[in-house]
């Protein structure tokens, strides 16, 4: 058995490595969905996850915050899954103070270097609103194809941290997109 290469980029953890109050996950096999249905599932997967979380979590903004980011990711994963037969998942944890996104999907090795320097470049930038713009021009330019504002914006606007895991072995690239939003520090619904 080959071992696996672990690239980690932001702060980044393991869900195996917090200490949190509950979870979640959900999994998609894309074999099983066509790519239209997991697309059109995005949003109702995302806005079903804002509505369980807005129960338990007291925060006025957790319920739009959370469908927005996980509306995202979960397009991201489903748009850019390498091949017909790859498991989405999307795993939600919460610890008292934070709610911490976790959506975990196949890439392709054809992919895989230009996403990483966009991350390093996204990571590194002091203004995201300079960076939204660039990336909407050139967007419009290539007929918004590939555009990445839907990660600029989940930072910018909705004040999320994301940071990335990807593990490569012989036959695929997974990677693991984390986003960590922050609470309004009225916690748990007791």
């Amino acid at each position: 058995m080959s071992k696996s290469i672990i690239t980690i980029l932001g702060d980044y953890v393991d869900p195996e490595n917090i200490d949190f109050e509950g979870s979640l996950t959900f999994r998609f096999k894309s074999a099983y969905l066509e790519k239209r249905r997991l697309w059109k599932s995005k949003d109702i997967s995302a806005e079903f996850l804002g509505d369980f979380w807005e129960t338990i979590i007291d925060d006025d903004n957790i319920k739009s915050t959370l469908h927005f980011v996980c509306a995202e990711l979960l397009e991201n994963a489903v748009d850019h899954g390498e091949s017909s037969d790859y498991l989405i998942m999307i795993h939600l944890c919460f610890k008292q103070d934070e709610l911490l996104v976790y959506v975990k999907n196949n890439i392709s090795s054809d992919t895989v270097q230009d996403f990483k320097q966009f991350i390093q470049m996204l990571l590194k930038t002091d203004n995201l609103q300079d960076l939204f713009v660039q990336r909407m021009i050139s967007a419009k330019k290539n007929n918004f194809q590939k555009s990445q504002v839907g990660l600029i914006t989940i930072l910018k606007d909705r004040g999320a941290k994301l940071s990335w895991k990807f593990e490569q072995n012989t036959t695929h690239i997974h990677v693991v997109t984390l986003a960590k939003i922050s609470l309004n520090k009225k916690g748990i619904i007791l």
